[in-house]
């Protein structure tokens, strides 16, 4: 098994693991812009090739494209959409409202494309790199409406449409060693042409963190009346290629310069005896124009052939294109990897949640063993707890551990917990120490507009006065 593990410390987040994810097929724009490069040098952003890529770096800089995966907006009450729309509003969808990435709002005809073509289901199959999984969580996906001039204004909640849900997806690990989620998303047939795909992944947490990526996209419908030529790229299945429960069998589709076109996986279950048709059929639907599995007939129609599974031919549109099917064996379950978190601090008589993150390559249920010294308390269970502090004479540091079990292998870390001993002492308020660009966790105070504020979790660049991650402690400074 392996794993990563990460804490929040009160309602925000450590630094032990900061990537997260962003949308792959199809692409997001910063992973694009982050793809082509350029960015480094000159300072005026003229070595980068994309022009979308390159005002959106003239505004906000370099740090969008470098924290490709941490397009995130913390929203505690994540279900209710008012707050989701006031944590990420108008104008910031693409950057999940972050003012350090505001440039990949920018809209522009120049943003890269990608041609979804929906299958005759009207689906397409996307695709989400998860540099750190979170499970369990869920998944929303807009698409700008038509009408809207994507390309003169940037991206607003009446601009686009929901158009498919997901709740908690497992995540799969590629022949690469690199996680992925894979789900459907219906692209309903009002939808033509270019587009904005809008998406939210959404974890199920105290913390509420969610990510938000635009991918550009242009869609196109099968129109063409006249038949396809396919061409015999080889046979389907060799002799003797048999996967076991457990198995990953993976196929693979790669151009004339061996670009991969497609990577389509299935794992085999205990009870999925004919796995190969499985596998072909749902590879034929969701990539028609390209790949077609099966026998052909006089009439050029492509069907598998349940029965004799050897006479099964993969079919091609470009005889230049070539392919691979190969099994992965069930991997071997090994302890999990976790990252030691950061010290948790907070005052006495005080109560704080502690939540480590972990996630698991072979094992979807984790379960957590907590141990924290008396005086503190907690209560809670799962990956997330309630740390309550005693009342301290002094500051005081404890010293505990949390143990996280796949069931048959575990990995203990300890933990440290800081207990500060209240300051009395009105802090000075004959001036503001508030600042925009200052990251403040649980538990820190500063003062703006003369008043005394206490951060409830993880914040930066939202003003005290009109954020709900902040609470108000005294009226005029320290009185």
């Amino acid at each position: 098994m392996l794993s990563a593990i990460a804490v929040a410390m009160g309602l925000g987040f450590a630094d032990s693991v900061s990537a997260h994810g962003y949308m792959d097929s199809p692409k997001a724009r910063q992973a694009i812009c982050e793809e082509q490069g350029g960015f480094w040098w000159p300072k005026d952003g003229s070595n980068i090739p994309n022009t979308a890529c390159r005002a959106a770096y003239l505004k906000s800089g370099q740090v969008q494209f470098i924290q490709l995966h941490e397009f995130a907006a913390n929203v505690p009450d994540y279900l209710n959409q008012a707050a989701v729309e006031a944590a990420v509003p108008d104008g910031e969808l693409c950057s999940g409202g972050d003012v350090n990435k505001i440039g990949i709002n920018t809209p522009s005809v120049d943003w890269q494309r990608t041609v979804v073509k929906p299958n005759a289901n009207g689906t397409i199959k996307i695709r989400y790199r998860a540099t750190t999984p979170h499970n369990p969580s869920f998944w929303k996906f807009y698409i700008s409406k038509p009408g809207v001039d994507i390309h003169a204004q940037p991206l607003n909640w009446a601009d686009v449409e929901l158009v498919q849900e997901h709740g908690n997806v497992d995540f799969f690990v590629a022949p690469d060693g690199k996680r992925y989620y894979e789900m459907d998303v219906a692209i309903p047939e009002k939808f033509n042409g270019e587009a904005i795909l809008f998406s939210r992944w959404q974890r199920n947490d105290v913390v509420g963190e969610g990510f938000y990526n635009c991918s550009d996209i242009t869609i196109e419908r099968v129109t063409d009346p006249n038949p396809i030529e396919w061409h015999v790229a080889g046979y389907f299945i060799k002799q003797g290629q048999e996967a076991n429960a457990g198995d990953t069998v993976w196929l693979r589709l790669f151009d004339v310069n061996g670009q991969e076109l497609i990577q389509q996986q299935l794992k085999v279950a205990a009870d999925m005896p004919n796995w190969q048709q499985q596998l072909a059929e749902q590879v034929s639907l969701d990539f028609a124009q390209l790949i077609q599995i099966g026998i052909k007939d006089a009439q050029g129609n492509v069907q598998f052939d349940g029965q004799n599974l050897l006479s099964n031919q993969v079919f091609v549109t470009d005889k230049n294109h070539t392919f691979n099917l190969s099994i992965v064996a069930a991997p071997k379950n090994t302890p999990p990897t976790v990252h030691t978190p950061s010290a948790l601090t907070l005052d006495e008589n005080t109560s704080a949640h502690l939540h480590v993150h972990a996630f698991d390559d072979e094992q979807p249920t984790l379960s957590f063993v907590w141990e924290l010294p008396a005086p503190l308390t907690f209560t809670g269970s799962g990956s997330t707890i309630t740390v309550n502090a005693p009342e301290v004479t002094a500051d005081q540091q404890f010293t505990g551990s949390v143990s996280v079990s796949d069931g048959e292998l575990s990995k203990t870390v300890p933990l440290t917990v800081n207990v500060t001993n209240k300051v009395t002492t009105p802090p000075d308020g004959s001036k503001d120490t508030w600042r925009a660009d200052k990251v403040y966790t649980a538990g820190q105070t500063a003062i703006y507009k003369g008043k005394t504020y206490r951060a409830k979790w993880w914040v930066r660049g939202q003003k005290p006065d009109s954020s709900q991650a902040w609470e108000l402690l005294t009226k005029s400074g320290g009185n």
